[in-house]
């Protein structure tokens, strides 16, 4: 993907510089450096989280956002299960939330298929405060169009957790 987002830089230049980096560490992006950081449906991916918050923590500018997005942790849970309520509603199945792990989805096809950290929300949370960051917002967005219509579930139960945290200290 980064090779194609550099050819893409090369075609039609916006100022973009693409690096490969370790998330829990950044080592080769100075201090203070940035206003903002985002990490769209990665922070799941990687097994520091405590160091990679650190980590952006130390590349932004004193009262800098760092912006995500995770999968929502309370409804994307290791072996969670779509199921059909007495109403005929569709609802979501959580048997396993507490249980922190590396976990990888039996649906061979499945988007979770090579494997994720769950965490609970707390778990995410608390390491933001812990780290110096200040929440500003949440949100939990609802489905769009197409994603409803392939999966009802998630017209009424978030697929996704995001929020805006800013640096304090």
């Amino acid at each position: 993907m980064i090779e194609a987002a550099r050819r893409h830089e090369a075609d039609e230049p916006l100022g973009i510089e693409y690096l490969v980096e370790d998330a829990a560490t950044l080592r080769a992006l100075p201090n203070a450096a940035f206003d903002l950081v985002t990490c769209q449906l990665g922070l799941m991916d990687i097994p520091d989280l405590t160091a990679t918050l650190a980590a952006v923590h130390r590349v932004l500018r004193p009262s800098g956002s760092f912006v995500f997005v995770i999968g929502h942790p309370c409804f994307l849970a290791p072996d969670a299960q779509t199921v059909t309520t007495t109403d005929g509603r569709p609802g979501r199945l959580i048997t396993d939330y507490l249980h922190e792990r590396f976990w990888k989805s039996r649906n061979p096809h499945g988007v979770r298929r090579a494997g994720n950290h769950h965490r609970t929300l707390s778990t995410y949370l608390n390491a933001l405060l812990a780290c110096g960051f200040t929440l500003e917002l949440v949100e939990e967005p609802p489905a769009g169009t197409l994603l409803a219509q392939q999966q009802p579930v998630y017209s009424s139960i978030p697929i996704f957790f995001a929020a805006r945290v800013r640096k304090t200290h």
